[in-house]
């Protein structure tokens, strides 16, 4: 939990009083703060260079003249000039299925951001990411993470208010890719029953109203550093239902740019990404959050081919080892990669089976050495483990107390780590090394 009292809101100073300006930095259920562009990958790995993975100074964008005209807007609030109002407070949340927040699950996150890959522009590629949200430009593969919302203990601008949940919302984000350009895109849910708020001088260049009755509102700010000049394009729909929905795309000024207000328009006009939409039969809850790295970060940048490719073989691992006896809620494929990682996948799914209830997680990553068997006479051992080489030359690294985890490094340099905290026996470390060692899962 972090207290943001001391950040500095300069590059949203122009908004008015009747605006609160939702500033926070969100903290994801492993506790982790993700305040990074994208994971740095070898040479070899080309991505198109966005504002977020450049450093661009947001606080050199043009915000744009207050008007007391906005096309759409029958009248418009002029803000007094230095007039702002800010929202500081502590986030909390990281967990679907919140009751605070009843007009969001686990499978509506899911439906929510199949819907979200639905509506992407047209001849556009999203990088192979996390699959789990990030704040402020960091990598994601446009999947929706938990609402992060205030604490009950917050306050916000002039003091505390009755209804801290006009302040939740839940983030998917990614980067877009179109023609070998990038965009930096980031979509926000939410629910509200405060209604479509009033055109604002400065604050949108338009409104439009859809035959739905949604209200769309843009808004388009231009900024230069460094000699080259980013855009950053915002869409806003306020639907019948209550959903709030915000599209944000930020990327270098080009003639063919990857994202245009169109697009973003278009996407936030989807029925489907509002919050009143029916979550269809079958879809499942999100997958666990994994980021177990098992080695240094020198290995084969790791593709969405290799994560479809690798969990099926080891989801077919699983299943021969585990027999029937273990059901996990969900299969483990496709893998994910691991946060900030260009170099590794990883899986975590929970066992439903009645007495052996838990978590199993499974983490690869390639281009690593073999690990040496210690001298039985060294102080500095880890004794904690069993190291012992394999018929076909990998080492396999068994705990002996704790979690029930197996490391195996193949001769390839892949290595695989899976753990089980089931409350049973019968996942057993030989059933773990069994999956470890299954054919399909070098990388």
């Amino acid at each position: 939990m972090i207290d943001l009292d001391a950040l500095h809101l300069g590059a949203l100073g122009r908004q008015p009083k009747i605006f609160w300006v939702f500033v926070a930095v969100a903290v994801v259920a492993a506790g982790v703060i993700v305040v990074d562009s994208r994971a740095s990958g070898p040479a070899d790995v080309a991505l198109p260079d966005t504002p977020a993975s450049s450093g661009f100074s947001a606080s050199n964008y043009d915000q744009g003249e207050s008007s007391t005209t906005i096309p759409g807007c029958d009248a418009v609030v002029v803000p007094e000039s230095g007039e702002f109002s800010g929202a500081y407070f502590r986030l909390e949340g990281g967990r679907y299925d919140d009751p605070r927040y009843p007009w969001f699950s686990g499978r509506k996150a899911t439906a929510l951001s199949d819907a979200l890959v639905s509506a992407l522009p047209a001849e556009t590629a999203v990088e192979f990411a996390t699959p789990g949200t990030f704040a402020f430009g960091a990598e994601s593969a446009f999947r929706f993470g938990p609402v992060q919302g205030p604490t009950s203990d917050s306050s916000v601008g002039d003091g505390p208010t009755d209804d801290l949940s006009m302040f939740a919302s839940a983030t998917a984000a990614g980067l877009l890719i179109r023609n070998g350009r990038g965009a930096d895109v980031t979509v926000t849910i939410s629910k509200s029953t405060a209604g479509v708020p009033p055109c604002v001088g400065g604050s949108l260049d338009r409104r439009q109203v859809a035959a739905d009755g949604t209200v769309v509102d843009t808004k388009e700010s231009t900024g230069e550093d460094g000699g080259r000049t980013a855009v950053v394009r915002t869409a806003t729909a306020y639907a019948t239902d209550g959903t709030t929905l915000q599209a944000n795309a930020s990327q270098f000024v080009s003639s063919d740019e990857a994202v245009s207000m169109n697009d973003l328009i278009s996407l936030v006009s989807s029925s489907e990404l509002r919050i009143g939409a029916a979550v269809p039969d079958g879809t499942r809850p999100p997958p666990l959050p994994c980021d177990t790295r098992v080695g240094s970060q020198d290995g084969p940048a790791v593709t969405r081919a290799d994560a479809d490719r690798i969990g099926r073989a080891l989801d077919q691992a699983r299943i021969r080892a585990l027999r029937a006896v273990i059901v996990l809620e969900q299969p483990l494929a496709p893998m994910q990669r691991s946060p900030l990682s260009h170099d590794s996948l990883c899986a975590a799914g929970t066992i439903l089976t009645p007495g052996s209830e838990g978590v199993v997680t499974v983490a690869i990553t390639g281009g690593q050495p073999l690990p040496e068997i210690p001298d039985a006479y060294d102080p500095t051992a880890d004794r904690s483990v069993d190291t012992v080489r394999l018929p076909d030359g990998s080492m396999s690294e068994r705990s002996k107390r704790g979690v029930r985890t197996v490391t195996v490094t193949r001769p390839s340099g892949t290595r695989v780590r899976i753990s089980s905290t089931s409350a049973g026996e019968l996942v057993t470390v030989g059933n773990l090394e069994s999956i470890a060692t299954a054919p399909g899962l070098d990388l």
